[in-house]
């Protein structure tokens, strides 16, 4: 190995543990030691390393799950499961082949076309919950991406009945349990919620994916990231707009994508956007709000309350006026995250963003602008447990950047929900106009 693919990887280990979510956390892990373990699930031998197409990459070698827990001590009591379940996937897959070559067939259309970005979704089956130990994992791997989209079906971004069964007979059988999700998006957790209390979001982390657990389920590594979508159940995503349409989809969602959807219309999610757990808990305290010009600067101190050592990020939303231009409830302006803090130690945060970064296109102005009124402030831990700690007051409408139609009219009109109302009391502080920089472009009229 090339000194250079050592240095890569000992840069890609410091950050592993950073790039995955605690979602629940009942206080079973970390384990103490390395001993028996009831590794059930499609991901313990074939773990998912990165997406498709473009976010797959060859590499020299790969640690799945499997290897990664045996390689720190483990001792899988599961290994006639697994072989069982090798057996039954490769069956599927034959089958599935079978399905394709027949349905290409009948749509006279190439196979190998129709077999790119074709998924088999999660195979069922009887195989029993019945090896022996204390502790058990369930991994769910799911595999996606350039042109592999997910589909809202059983196996897929639904949960097969199979998976309902096997994780409620886990749960109900070993002392110590954690469903592990080993996907690049979001799975519908909804049937389950209630049946699991530790779950952890792995994520898809290269070549030391199976590393990377091992030391999590440990307590060598601290689970510390935060969510970049909402999880939800599947009918509770915006129905709006076309998706998968070959020859012409109509995004009619507009901005309601993701968390903006959520958290306007006040539907509660599974896992909110910006949500993570820790194996330890945090304690933020919001402090001053300073505007200088259009810089904003928000502090807050962040205190580790639990037991054992780990991050924590502060995030700052704000709610623009509900003016000529459609808005969501908020939006992300900027986040920090800790040094990792031992058990009672405080960090002092500062996040800074400008308030014309967060001006919103007119369509009838050819514009991106900031209408006049009140610009609400909220710091928290994720987009929905937030507290208002400012209001940032515009009189005048500002227009930052003048630019140019260049699309036409999209012949529909975006979809603009009943929105949910607070009533904010925080502290005012004045924005003047001719503090924020405009920015007009200039076009070639040819």
């Amino acid at each position: 190995m090339y000194e250079y693919e050592k240095n890569h990887l000992r840069a890609l280990r410091k950050g592993l543990a950073e790039c995955t979510v605690l979602l629940k956390n009942k206080g079973d892990f970390p384990l103490r030691e390395p001993g028996l373990i009831a590794a059930y699930g499609n991901g313990v031998r074939n773990t998912i390393k990165g997406g498709t197409g473009s976010g797959e990459v060859n590499s020299r070698f790969f640690i799945n799950i499997e290897q990664g827990l045996e390689k720190a001590g483990f001792v899988l009591t599961t290994k006639e499961w697994l072989d069982a379940y090798d057996e039954v996937r490769k069956e599927a897959h034959k089958q599935f082949l079978k399905d394709l070559r027949a349905e290409a067939k009948k749509l006279h259309k190439n196979v190998f076309i129709m077999g790119m970005g074709a998924v088999m979704p999660e195979p069922e089956h009887d195989l029993p919950v019945d090896a022996e130990g204390d502790t058990a994992i369930y991994v769910l791997s799911r595999i996606s991406g350039e042109g592999s989209d997910r589909k809202a079906e059983k196996g897929d971004l639904k949960l097969s009945d199979t998976e309902i069964r096997m994780i409620r007979e886990i749960h109900e059988k070993y002392e110590h349990f954690m469903l592990v999700i080993n996907a690049g998006g979001p799975v519908d957790l909804s049937p389950v919620l209630n049946d699991v209390d530790n779950i952890l979001v792995l994520s898809q982390l290269g070549v030391e994916t199976g590393f990377a657990l091992a030391r999590i389920l440990l307590g060598k590594e601290n689970p510390s990231g935060k969510l970049t979508t909402t999880w939800a159940a599947a009918d509770e995503y915006c129905q709006e707009g076309q998706f998968g349409e070959r020859s012409d989809t109509e995004y009619r969602e507009g901005i309601y994508v993701g968390y903006r959807y959520f958290d306007t219309v006040g539907t509660k999610a599974d896992f909110p956007f910006g949500f993570g757990l820790s194996y330890t808990t945090f304690d933020i305290v919001p402090g001053t709000v300073t505007v200088d010009g259009d810089l904003i600067t928000v502090k807050a101190a962040v205190t580790n309350t639990g037991a054992f050592s780990g991050k924590e990020v502060l995030q700052i939303y704000v709610s623009k006026p509900d003016g000529a231009l459609d808005q969501p409830y908020q939006d992300l302006a900027g986040f920090a995250k800790t040094r990792s803090l031992r058990p009672e130690e405080k960090e002092e945060l500062a996040v800074q963003f400008r308030l014309r970064d967060l001006a919103s296109y007119s369509s009838e102005l050819a514009a991106y602008v900031l209408e006049p009124g009140d610009y609400i402030v909220r710091v928290g831990s994720n987009s929905v447990d937030t507290t208002a700690v400012a209001i940032l007051r515009l009189a005048d409408q500002i227009i930052t950047r003048k630019v140019r139609r260049a699309l036409g009219d999209p012949g529909f009109t975006d979809y603009r929900p009943k929105k949910k109302v607070d009533v904010v009391d925080a502290p005012i502080l004045w924005i003047e106009a001719d503090a924020i920089e405009t920015e007009v472009i200039e076009y070639d009229r040819e």
